[in-house]
C-alpha cells in the first residue's frame, strides 16, 4: 500500500484518508475516534488497541455522568474547578470553555485523594511572566503572586490536576488585601471539599 494510501482507524476500523492521519503507538487513529480521546492523556499511553478501546469505554462512561452534571459551584478564574455537590462530581475547565470542541472528563469526589497549594511570591525589584508572556518588573514596595493548586487523582489516565486560580497576577503592597484574600479562599474552599477523601500519610493543614 502506498505512503499515501488509506490506513484504517485502529479503534473502528473506519478507512482514514491521507488529509488525516494521526499515528498512535498501536496505529492509525480517525479524526472522530480521536477526538474522543481524553485531552489530559498523552498518546503515547495507547501501546495497544485494548488500551486504546479501555479509555474510549472510559471516556462515553465519562459522558454519561457529564449528561447529569449539575453545577453548584464554579472556583477560579481563567482556570476553574467546576463542582456537582449534589452528584458528588467534578470537572475542569478553562475560561469560556463551552465544552463544545472537547468533551471534559468528569471524575468523582472520592477520586481525589490529595492536594498541595502553591502561592508564589515575586518580591519587587524581581520579573514576573505576565499572562500575555511579557515579562514586568515587580515594583517597589510590592510583590506579584499567583495562586495555584495541585489535586492528586485516583484514575488509570491521569494522576494530578494542576490549576492556577487567578488570571492576572497580583500585584500588591499588602498580602493582608481583600484581593489577596479572595484568592486564598479560594485555595482553602479547594481543599476542604475534598479532605474526607484524602489518602496521603502526611497531614494537609
Amino acid at each position: 500500500m502506498s505512503l499515501f494510501g488509506k490506513k484504517k482507524c485502529c479503534s473502528c476500523g473506519e478507512n482514514i484518508g491521507a488529509f488525516y492521519r494521526k499515528k498512535l503507538p498501536c496505529g492509525f487513529i480517525c479524526e472522530k475516534c480521536s477526538h474522543q480521546i481524553s485531552p489530559l492523556v498523552k498518546y503515547t499511553k495507547f501501546t495497544d488497541v485494548d488500551r486504546l478501546k479501555e479509555h474510549l469505554e472510559y471516556r462515553k462512561e465519562s459522558s454519561e455522568l457529564l449528561e447529569k452534571f449539575q453545577i453548584t459551584r464554579i472556583i477560579g478564574e481563567k482556570e476553574r474547578i467546576v463542582i456537582d455537590d449534589k452528584n458528588q462530581l467534578v470537572l475542569f475547565a478553562t475560561e469560556g470553555d463551552k465544552w463544545t470542541k472537547r468533551q471534559p472528563d468528569v471524575i468523582h469526589f472520592d477520586q481525589i485523594t490529595g492536594f498541595d497549594e502553591y502561592i508564589e511570591v515575586i518580591d519587587s525589584g524581581d520579573y514576573y511572566e505576565s499572562s500575555e508572556g511579557i515579562e514586568n518588573e515587580v515594583p517597589k514596595g510590592y510583590v506579584s503572586c499567583n495562586f495555584s493548586f495541585i489535586l492528586t487523582i485516583d484514575s488509570p489516565w491521569f494522576s494530578v490536576m494542576p490549576i492556577q486560580i487567578n488570571r492576572d497576577e497580583l500585584i500588591t503592597d499588602d498580602i493582608n488585601s481583600a484581593e489577596y484574600r479572595k484568592y486564598k479562599e479560594m485555595l482553602d474552599e479547594v481543599k476542604e471539599t475534598f479532605r474526607p477523601y484524602y489518602r496521603s500519610a502526611r497531614k494537609i493543614s
